[in-house]
């Protein structure tokens, strides 16, 4: 890379991965579930449930709610097997290499994974660059991209040269073929 670029720093793991066929439900700002839907699609998953606002709601006619209890009570009224958070924290201080962001941002996105059966924890990740950024729709869409892939283990926790287009296909466009 040039001079200049830096790269997202990851971490996360998971402990259960959903499999294609899950019935997943996916909370968050529409900035980061727009991304998280792309990135679920490339890697052939087509049963994501995205509720109004991002956020589950326990019974019609009542107020958005995002406490764990609330979306898992969601999830199992659908029948989902999984609830995965995603959020945004974003800061003027912070940053690994910078004292101060001025006009730009400190951005860290989070994704949480639970178990809609045993509320547990499934996958967890987190991407955050080095450096004070702009806060647009390309930076949050990198650092979702970035922490999907660290959680479901398509590139490791750390500072790596590799660009979200990368993270976004894991280099897979179709199906693996299955052999008898």
């Amino acid at each position: 890379p040039t001079p200049g670029v830096h790269f997202p720093i990851t971490s996360g793991s998971h402990r259960l991965l959903p499999t294609p066929e899950a019935k997943i439900i996916l909370c968050g700002g529409p900035d980061m579930t727009d991304m998280a839907l792309d990135w679920l699609r490339a890697h052939h998953y087509a049963r994501i449930i995205v509720p109004d606002h991002g956020r589950p709601r326990v019974a019609q006619g009542s107020s958005d709610v995002s406490d764990r209890r609330a979306a898992l009570a969601f999830a199992d009224n659908l029948h989902a097997e999984f609830v995965l958070f995603l959020e945004r924290e974003t800061s003027k201080e912070g940053a690994l290499i910078e004292p101060s962001c001025s006009a730009r941002f400190v951005v860290h996105v989070s994704l949480h994974g639970l178990s809609a059966r045993d509320g547990g924890t499934i996958l967890q990740a987190n991407a955050h660059y080095p450096n004070c950024v702009e806060l647009n729709e390309r930076t949050i869409r990198n650092l979702t991209c970035q922490a999907f892939a660290t959680a479901w283990g398509f590139r490791p926790s750390g500072q790596l040269d590799l660009p979200s287009n990368l993270m976004s296909t894991a280099g897979q466009t179709e199906p693996a073929s299955k052999t008898p």
